[in-house]
């Protein structure tokens, strides 16, 4: 419970905090307060009293300080990197999926020999680390520009909204959430999340209830960490080639990861079918992530990609929040691990189908605005020459 509030409240953070700290102050402030709410949070659980404490502490600060960070660490990438963004993404990501396979048995470990207590504090300690590569994350060129862009559309928007700040950050928003691409990948994102939450949340049970041991269990999971870090730095370097839309990756790896969990009940009653599975899970999982703000880029632009990634995973978080909550109503109420799984399989492919319909729909035609070749050594100003005649990119 613990955990599914930790993870619900990290991705629905990401949008209305997260993305208002960042388009405020910058890609480093957020990251830093981020491992700041770590290490609050970690070091209030060890402490904590009952399981309310530890929803409180764990679940919704330490929650806060991912969404805050996650967000963050995803957008000032893209505002340090041009030509070759999907490749630094696809690499910061692989990340994730080291630490899956590395940690999970590390962290177990810790807390066989040091307990609950100091478990959540070696957690705060490691969290700390967050405050310093944040530190380390400067403001380039580019967000420089993107803020004080922004902040001129925003001041028009705040003279049209009689000098509301607060109507102009919603306007903000509503612009970028109006374009058709946006609303799309968070549709399908929506979609995604309840079926991926699903298949990770019931796939150690539905290992063990096949007749396999939890240690068995636990290295099949840990076994799609290592295939998804890898996966993800390939899924960077095929996108960085821009021989293949962006689309394209997004939509058909999560068509082979619906096609696979719909497969997977019919040949889950050997272990080898189990190994097959998980492999096609940390082939395909991740690649989605690598995309996804490049996905966004070309339909709202460098400027408001921290808006945009944001609102995909607060619609994310909705999606993580429902799916584990349908599972155990369904399991509860008689049905069955196999129809859990093809349930997600179904929510895996109707995302599919969304992000294809992103293929039909007409990208601005946004001039690259990189502050290499257009803006001036201070970043605060820079050329950027828009389709105008566009009706999307008129809305931003």
């Amino acid at each position: 419970m613990v955990y599914l509030m930790h993870l619900s409240t990290k991705y629905i953070n990401r949008s209305p905090v997260s993305s208002i700290v960042t388009d405020r102050f910058s890609c480093r402030v957020a990251i830093v307060l981020s491992g700041i709410f770590f290490i609050i949070g970690y070091l209030g659980t060890a402490f904590a009293t009952n399981v309310r404490v530890a929803i409180l502490t764990c679940g919704i600060i330490g929650g806060i300080g991912a969404g805050l960070g996650c967000n963050a660490s995803l957008v000032v990438i893209g505002f340090n990197f041009d030509k070759r963004r999907d490749l630094a993404l696809g690499i910061s990501l692989s990340g994730v999926g080291t630490g899956v396979f590395v940690l999970a048995p590390l962290m177990q470990a810790t807390r066989d020999y040091y307990g609950s207590i100091g478990f959540f504090v070696i957690l705060a300690a490691m969290s700390a680390n967050i405050v310093t590569c944040g530190m380390l994350c400067f403001p380039s060129q580019m967000e420089r520009h993107a803020k004080s862009e922004r902040n001129r559309d925003r001041l028009r928007s705040k003279l049209s909204s009689n000098n509301n700040h607060f109507f102009a950050v919603i306007r903000t928003y509503v612009s970028v959430l109006a374009n058709r691409g946006v609303i799309l990948m968070c549709s399908s994102f929506f979609i995604y999340s309840i079926g991926s939450f699903l298949v990770y949340l019931h796939l150690p049970h539905y290992i063990e209830s096949k007749g396999h041991s939890g240690a068995q269990a636990a290295f099949l999971v840990a076994l799609i960490g290592i295939i998804s870090a890898v996966s993800r730095i390939l899924t960077g370097l095929v996108a960085n080639t821009h021989r293949i839309d962006n689309v394209i990756i997004y939509s058909v790896s999560i068509a082979i990861f619906g096609s696979a969990t719909l497969v997977y009940p019919f040949i889950a009653d050997n272990y080898s079918g189990h190994v097959i599975y998980v492999c096609f899970v940390g082939l395909f999982y991740g690649c989605c992530y690598v995309v996804s703000a490049g996905v966004h880029v070309n339909f709202v632009g460098i400027n408001y990609i921290s808006s945009a990634v944001g609102l995909q995973f607060f619609c994310g978080g909705a999606g993580g929040i429902i799916g584990p909550v349908f599972a155990g109503v369904l399991v509860d109420q008689g049905g069955t691990y196999n129809q859990s799984i093809i349930v997600a399989a179904c929510c895996l492919l109707i995302s599919s189908i969304l992000g294809a319909v992103l293929l039909c729909i007409p990208k601005p035609a946004i001039i690259k605005d990189a502050p290499s070749d257009k803006c001036k050594t201070d970043g605060d100003e820079c050329e950027t020459t828009f389709d105008l005649n566009d009706d999307d990119n008129k809305r931003l």
